[in-house]
């Protein structure tokens, strides 16, 4: 039975247009708040729990990226409905008295939370950012702004191509619909034409072909004596996929064809295996001889692009040194010259927070961490033993841990006035009745 102030909120209600006040009670409903809360935090906890050995957005119906699963529009609108239900829900059914002050402050904690949550997933950048470290002799500390900064940052979302003809430069080709974290070959392969890229067109000619064939999310590539490969896709009881925040060993295939001056055709299948390190040269580790073309690099790798910070290191961060480095993050300016570094000792630390302009020119709390081949499973991620790699990038979201505490004070305030309220009120106590007594009344 609802309380007596929802009771007169509810015939309150009679004299409103019929699909209004279904729609009111509908989003004061318990039933209401507990379904969207299931679908809300089921949802978030799938992508970060792997379920059967892998996350939900690896499986082959999404078969996507977790930040954009983190992102997809239905959990957002389902994050801010759910928002509206609870206010809307506490400002019907609890009546506005000081004893309630707790658990208004609760919501409206739960409210922040929530509401926060949802843009914190949206303002989150994740990545690779792999910047060497130049060598220094002994434990003398190196200038750092003399060191050889890289900055270039894996982006999770895009993958590319990166074809070499030659000695000319490398050209960069995104790549669209190839799978993730499923197999596909045969007929169920995306179609992708490099050869129809108006950058690659004038170096190949029309006598060339170069299109994807297959792609492997798990397997093995071998070199063969003869310089042929052999791709063999790892079993599924046997693969890892649980890796962040790219397959560790995708495979893909390309298959070059040349047109000869006799009028007969060569083919060549390339298998590329995937280089998430690869972000910091943009030149090709794999070289085919083509006839017609000459040599023909080709590098499957995430998409590159520009920070407007770079790292670096005072001395070469050996892995028993790892947890105890000293680290100098250099900012640029607008143009790109470097400003005075800011040092960071980690000292059995595996992250650091520095505060940098972000692409877009405004400043971001980043953080970054650790990721060492000795010592971390993404084996595949670190360039060398001296290199410094941010696996995760986002900008801090106060709104979050203020939204937690508002939380957590209306909770003990509630109980607190709940306490207060339920204690006894002091009665005088009456005389006990006597015979006289009873007698003279």
């Amino acid at each position: 039975m609802p309380n007596p102030h929802y009771q007169r909120v509810l015939e309150q209600d009679m004299a409103l247009p019929t699909p209004v006040r279904w729609l009111s009670r509908a989003m004061s409903s318990w039933w209401t708040i507990l379904v969207l809360g299931l679908l809300v935090v089921g949802y978030v906890a799938a992508a970060h729990v792997p379920l059967g050995g892998r996350y939900v957005w690896q499986w082959r119906m999404f078969d996507t990226t977790q930040h954009a699963v983190l992102t997809w529009w239905p959990l957002l609108v389902g994050a801010w409905l759910l928002t509206a239900v609870v206010l809307w829900a506490a400002m019907r059914r609890l009546p506005w008295r000081l004893d309630n002050l707790g658990a208004f402050v609760a919501v409206i904690g739960l409210a922040t939370i929530l509401l926060s949550q949802s843009w914190a997933f949206r303002s989150q950048t994740i990545g690779i950012a792999a910047v060497p470290v130049s060598a220094s002799t002994g434990n003398a500390p190196a200038d750092a702004l003399s060191l050889n900064y890289t900055t270039r940052y894996g982006d999770t979302h895009d993958r590319v191509l990166v074809v070499m003809i030659g000695g000319a430069a490398p050209i960069t080709i995104p790549i669209e619909g190839i799978p993730r974290w499923n197999d596909t070959t045969g007929d169920a392969m995306p179609t992708v034409r490099l050869h129809d890229d108006p950058r690659l067109a004038a170096a190949i000619g029309f006598g060339t072909r170069i299109t994807t064939t297959a792609y492997l999310a798990d397997g093995t590539l071998t070199e063969n004596e003869d310089g042929t490969q052999t791709a063999e896709p790892t079993a599924d009881g046997f693969r890892d996929l649980t890796t962040l925040p790219y397959p560790s060993n995708a495979l893909l295939a390309m298959e070059i064809t040349a047109d000869l001056e006799d009028g007969s055709t060569q083919t060549t299948t390339a298998w590329l295996p995937f280089e998430p390190e690869g972000t910091d040269s943009l030149v090709p580790k794999h070289f085919f001889k083509i006839e017609g073309l000459g040599s023909v690099g080709i590098a499957f790798r995430p998409a590159s692009k520009k920070l407007p910070f770079a790292l670096g290191a005072s001395v070469p961060l050996a892995p028993q040194k790892l947890f105890s480095a000293s680290v100098h993050v250099a900012d640029s300016d607008v143009d790109g010259r470097l400003l005075q570094p800011s040092h960071y000792d980690l000292r059995g630390k595996r992250s650091f927070q520095h505060r940098a302009i972000d692409e877009a020119g405004k400043p971001k709390q980043f953080t970054f961490e650790w990721v060492s081949k000795y010592q971390d499973k993404h084996a595949n991620l670190t360039l060398s033993p001296h290199a410094l790699i941010a696996v995760k990038s986002g900008v801090s979201n106060p709104f979050i841990l203020a939204g937690l505490i508002t939380f957590l004070v209306g909770v003990v305030l509630d109980r607190l006035l709940d306490w207060l309220g339920s204690r006894p009120k002091r009665k005088t106590t009456a005389p006990p009745k006597t015979e006289a007594n009873g007698a003279a009344a």
